[in-house]
Formats: C-alpha cells, sequence, structure tokens
C-alpha cells in the first residue's frame, strides 16, 4: 500500500487509518507532482524526514513540464508504481470532490489503472476527523 502524500494533516490521517486497517500494509509515501517544479504543498525536505521517521520509503511520480493530459499521466504513474514496487492500492487524504469534479480523482485513476483506492476520509464529518488527528 502506498499512501498519496503531500505532507500534510489528510495524507497523515489516512496513513493511520491504513496503518490501523489489517488489510493494508502502508510501506510508501507518494509525491504525485510537475518535474523540476517547486512542489505547491509542503517542501520536499520535509516529507523525505517525515519519510524517514515514519521508517517509509518516499516514491516520487513526477509528470514532465507542459503535461496536458493529467488524467493519462496519472494513470502511466499509477501502473509504474504497480510495476515497479508491486503496489495494489493507494490511500488518499481525499474528504471531498474538489471542483466540477463528479468524482473523486484518484478513485478514476486508480480504477484505470486496475489497482485498488482506499478513501478512508472520504465524507468524513471534519469535526471527526479533527478529533481522530488530536487523539491519535
Amino acid at each position: 500500500t502506498a499512501i498519496s502524500w503531500t505532507g500534510g494533516k489528510d495524507c497523515n490521517l489516512a496513513l493511520l487509518y491504513a496503518k490501523r486497517d489489517s488489510s493494508l500494509d502502508p510501506r510508501y509515501l507518494v509525491v504525485f507532482r510537475i518535474s523540476e517544479q517547486a512542489f505547491h504543498a509542503h517542501p520536499i525536505p520535509l516529507m523525505r524526514k517525515q519519510a524517514e521517521s515514519l521508517g517509509l520509503e518516499l516514491l516520487f511520480v513526477d509528470f514532465p513540464e507542459g503535461t496536458t493530459d493529467y488524467f493519462q499521466a496519472y494513470v502511466d504513474g499509477i501502473r509504474n508504481l504497480h510495476d515497479t514496487y508491486g503496489i495494489t492500492t493507494i490511500s488518499t487524504g481525499d474528504m471531498d470532490l474538489v471542483g466540477t469534479m463528479e468524482r473523486n480523482w484518484m478513485e478514476r485513476c486508480c480504477e484505470a489503472a486496475g489497482i485498488n483506492v482506499h478513501l478512508p476520509l472520504w465524507a468524513i464529518n471534519r469535526e471527526e476527523a479533527l478529533n481522530i488527528m488530536i487523539e491519535g
């Protein structure tokens, strides 16, 4: 199992859920990013430290600058994760739809790539999520 990773609270909570789920075995943190650009979430050095402290391997799925078909780029990247690392499930901290999307992005991409998606926070009550983070 891999956790789609930005270094923030939502993916950390998804990792907590994945670790508590006996059917999952989280081993990787995966950052999806545009190559050679500054990452727009948390700094990469911080994410490297997070992975190291968690004892997990940090992986990157890099998209070439100028990519226009992000759906296909994600699908190809996810397939590569499966082929290279044997990843069969990606867990995300997604809680809700973004913008005009009608379906969860990672759910669509993972389905097209032929692997499972784990959405432990999907439609979770925000106060409940906060309490879980505080209580651990």
